[in-house]
């Protein structure tokens, strides 16, 4: 195990431990409910992270994935009668479906074509969710989704859904952490740095764009599935342009290159909302307009003064401080001698 996967299963467990005691020291329901959003956005941003940061694809479709997940749950359980662990196969599968189909037909796309491609894709299947009124019940939305049960125990929303949903992602985290330090992760990096140069060395380009195409739908397949069953409810309005907007702030702002940066980017836009929903209670200037005008500048400031993103620029920050500290420590032991 090299040393930068060594570290990243040191966080990783320092994490695991704070997600686990969070509950013992917010104990108000609001933020728990906030953490637990956090967590189903967390493994939203991590596929696009992954997505873009490894292979170097923008997508800004992640919100029609998300509500596909979502939406096919609903369906499934509240007009068929299925239950809802059955129900989680075809969140997983018609999302994956449709990035197939959709990584086939853009093949040949890359960069900003791909991304108008993925935010027209998007703006199809929010029109399908609004106007499909005999299956969604179009703009007023889908009700009485069913809670989940795991062994006996009803899992409503609260501290039961927040272990749920952060166990998953933890998972999740884990499991992205094995395929970047894998051998489809250094395939998927040198894609990234160069298509071309990848090629030449005999990587399968199309095949591993394919594939982390379609595991990021699957990732936002399963969020859409866990909010669908936290939420009850659900309309076409959550999955919007608007929420891809976001997914892409997150792991604009955390880092792309970086699993870490895509779950610190969750956290922090969550974070972000909160405080801004509890000043537009108090200022009746603050609205969700303004909110969206502060998510388009922190997409802006990053991309100025911190390209790489927030957790790439502090491990850069820090990496650079350890040489000068040697320095510093060395000359005090000769001049201490």
């Amino acid at each position: 195990m090299d040393g930068v996967h060594q570290t990243n299963w040191i966080g990783f467990v320092v994490f695991a431990a704070i997600v686990l005691v969070f509950p013992l020291i917010a104990t108000q329901s609001f933020y728990i409910t906030q953490a637990t959003f956090a967590g189903i956005y967390t493994i939203v941003a991590i596929g696009l992270g992954m997505l873009m940061g490894y292979a170097g694809q923008i997508s800004l479709g992640q919100a029609a994935f998300y509500g596909v997940g979502a939406y096919s749950t609903a369906i499934l359980t509240v007009t068929f009668g299925l239950s809802p662990w059955l129900s989680l196969l075809f969140s997983l599968a018609v999302p994956a479906l449709l990035a197939w189909i959709l990584g086939h037909t853009m093949a040949r796309l890359s960069g900003y074509y791909l991304a108008m491609a993925t935010l027209a894709f998007g703006i199809i299947v929010y029109v399908v969710l609004v106007e499909w009124r005999s299956l969604t019940f179009g703009a007023s939305g889908f009700y009485g989704i069913p809670t989940l049960e795991l062994f006996g125990l009803r899992l409503t929303p609260g501290i039961p859904y927040y272990y749920f949903v952060w166990i998953i992602t933890l998972l999740i985290m884990s499991l992205s952490f094995n395929i970047v330090h894998s051998r489809v992760g250094r395939a998927l990096r040198s894609i990234h740095d160069s298509e071309v140069a990848a090629s030449v060395m005999g990587v399968d380009t199309g095949k591993y764009k394919m594939q982390i195409f379609i595991l990021s739908a699957v990732y936002a397949g399963l969020a859409g599935w866990l909010f669908a069953h936290m939420s009850y409810s659900i309309s076409p309005g959550s999955f919007a342009l608007n929420a891809s907007i976001l997914f892409l702030t997150m792991v604009v702002l955390g880092g792309s290159t970086s699993v870490w940066g895509a779950v610190i980017g969750a956290i922090l836009i969550t974070v972000i909302t909160v405080i801004v929903h509890a000043l537009g209670l108090r200022y009746a200037f603050i609205t969700s307009d303004f909110e969206h005008v502060l998510f388009g500048l922190i997409l802006m400031l990053v991309i100025i003064f911190m390209p790489r993103g927030l957790f790439p620029t502090l491990v850069d920050w820090i990496t650079a401080q350890r040489p000068k500290e040697r320095e510093e420590q060395q000359k005090q032991r000769e001049e201490s001698a």
